[in-house]
Formats: C-alpha cells, structure tokens, sequence
C-alpha cells in the first residue's frame, strides 16, 4: 500500500539569450507570469507517492502550456 498525493501548480519558463551566445532558463513557481515574449506559462502536474518502506516516487503527470 502506498499515499499518493497529486499536486498541479503554475510555473513560468523565461528564458534569456547572453550576447555572448550562451542562453539562460529560469524557472518561476506559483507566480503570475509576464507577457514577455521569451516567457511561456505552464500548469505542472505532480504525483507523489510513499510506499510502506519509506521510499517515495515523484512523477511529472503533466505540463500543459496555459
């Protein structure tokens, strides 16, 4: 028998290119996310389960772009 808990929350990906050419992503939890072009929102979903040894399972469900 294990607990399963499943979870959705709002995330923001922005990303941001270097002059250099290099790139960089920030991910931002539980935040309204801007209009900036180089932002995209998404709804991820989670499940967690803890089985009766302790051990535990985390799964990405999904991620859907809002």
């Amino acid at each position: 028998m294990s607990c399963i808990n499943k979870s959705c929350f709002n995330i923001c990906l922005e990303t941001k290119v270097n002059p250099n050419g290099g790139a960089e992503i920030f991910v931002r939890c539980n935040d309204e996310c801007s209009s900036h072009f180089n932002v995209i929102p998404f709804i991820a979903c989670v499940s967690i389960s803890v089985k009766d040894d302790l051990s535990f399972l985390v799964d990405l469900d999904s991620l859907i772009k809002r």
